[in-house]
């Protein structure tokens, strides 16, 4: 699915990349790296629901992203859907059920 992502240089090289669907940001030493770093960003920290992709209209007012450039980023969010948190369940002691008779 497509998202678009926010980047811009770091001043101390690199550079920083926001995903306002996910409301995550992640750094990467080169623009090539921004797709690995995205998805690494995504597996380790969203726990949500796979969100709908902004319209780039809707985010260019907002001053968050000034002094940047976009890219519309095909993210790998098929796994968000499968995956499923692991329940801790404790098993309870057999106790038998007394009748009041």
């Amino acid at each position: 699915m497509f998202f678009l992502t926010y980047v811009m240089a770091q001043d101390a090289g690199g550079v920083r990349v926001i995903l306002p669907d996910f409301d995550l940001h992640a750094s990467a030493a080169a623009v090539v790296e921004v797709p690995d770093r995205l998805q690494e960003a995504i597996a380790q920290r969203y726990e949500s629901h796979i969100p709908k992709s902004s319209r780039f209209e809707d985010l260019q007012a907002d001053e968050r992203f000034r002094d940047g450039w976009w890219l519309w980023l095909n993210i790998d969010v098929d796994a968000l859907g499968r995956r499923r948190r692991k329940r801790k369940t404790v098993r309870a002691a057999l106790h038998p059920i007394r009748s009041s008779k």
